[in-house]
């Protein structure tokens, strides 16, 4: 056993070995690293922790002049607690106080090498459940909360408004197929055109990346020309092509400008979310974002009488996700209602 300790210890001092080591750990680092969207998220996370913490502190400083601030990478349950109450007093969203609650545990713990203690989280999590339930109790909402579901009525009404000019067209297209595959902004912004292949049957849709991995997503004929995704994708495309004056490769949905004129690069994932948003407003239809194709598709395959499974595997959904089952249970709590046939 000691022969075979020495000789592992010979062959990690191997300066070529280590040269060899030392690139798979840069390249694992890449690899591990969270998506764009994410980055950018934890990064407004943080930036919201230390205007918290510049208030913080021009309080304690009002109390004592003298003492010492209080540093970003602080973990105690007080100051987490307090970041919680800061949230309440600037009658912001509780949904909003968990989300940068947990980017700023997760900025610590990748860029700081700090882990918060379990008790700071939980403390800080009961102040949370505390706020919502003041909230419930005075019915005093905060934020907008999450946008409807899209259901089928609102894509006609919305596709229906679309002029059919080149930014009509890729406006149908992104909000048809966003629909089709639950696509999360993300997923639409980084399609490329060769991720969508028209068959006989519908479209063959690799969609990159999710919480689940990647998919491969089908896309049947809509049965109603003004709502088929299949159809708008090949007419974006071919709108695009007559454009371009040449094939189109590359990015799927691409910007444009008011002259019409199309770029070759990628469009954001806000941008596909804000075509969402232009789109329904344009169409009359109330507040519909990004996000409410993705939980449209999900009601409305369950209205259709689709299983769980059926609709994960479209969507990219874990099938036990808690997502996925309150998108479900907008539609169940009305097919199987404790009140229904009982001689009310």
């Amino acid at each position: 056993m000691t022969d075979i300790v020495l000789a592992e210890a010979r062959t990690l001092a191997d300066p070529t070995l280590a040269d060899r080591l030392a690139l798979l750990d840069t390249a694992a680092a890449e690899y591990a690293r969270p998506i764009r969207n994410t980055e950018e998220a934890y990064r407004a996370d943080w930036r919201a922790w230390l205007r918290f913490l510049e208030d913080l502190n021009l309080s304690l400083a009002k109390e004592d002049p003298h003492g010492t601030p209080v540093p970003p990478t602080v973990t105690t349950m007080g100051v987490f607690v307090a970041f919680m109450a800061w949230h309440e007093r600037n009658e912001l969203a509780p949904d909003t106080a968990e989300r940068r609650l947990y980017g700023v545990i997760m900025t610590l713990r990748q860029h700081h090498g700090i882990e918060v203690p379990k008790q700071t989280i939980s403390a800080a999590r009961q102040t949370l459940t505390n706020y919502r339930l003041e909230l419930a109790k005075a019915n005093t909402p905060r934020g907008r909360g999450q946008a409807p579901a899209a259901t089928v009525p609102d894509l006609r009404r919305i596709c229906a408004a679309f002029v059919p000019n080149l930014a009509g067209h890729r406006d149908r297209a992104i909000v048809l197929l966003g629909f089709a595959i639950a696509a999360r902004r993300s997923n639409l912004a980084v399609l490329d055109v060769t991720d969508v292949v028209e068959h006989a049957e519908g479209l063959a849709v690799t969609v990159r990346y999710g919480k689940t991995g990647a998919r491969d997503a089908a896309v049947d004929r809509g049965t109603n020309p003004g709502t088929c995704p299949v159809r708008a994708v090949r007419t974006w495309i071919e709108a695009a092509e007559a454009t371009a004056g040449l094939p189109l490769s590359g990015p799927l949905f691409r910007p444009i400008d008011r002259h019409g004129n199309l770029s070759d690069a990628r469009m954001s994932p806000r941008a596909c979310g804000e075509v969402v948003t232009r789109a329904a407003e344009a169409a009359g239809v109330p507040y519909r974002t990004g996000h409410s194709l993705r939980a449209g598709l999900a009601t409305e395959a369950r209205k259709a009488g689709h299983d769980v499974k059926t609709i994960a595997d479209q969507g990219g959904w874990n099938p036990t996700s808690a997502e996925l089952y309150k998108y479900l249970r907008i539609v169940d709590r009305w097919a199987d209602n404790a009140t229904k046939g009982i001689g009310l």
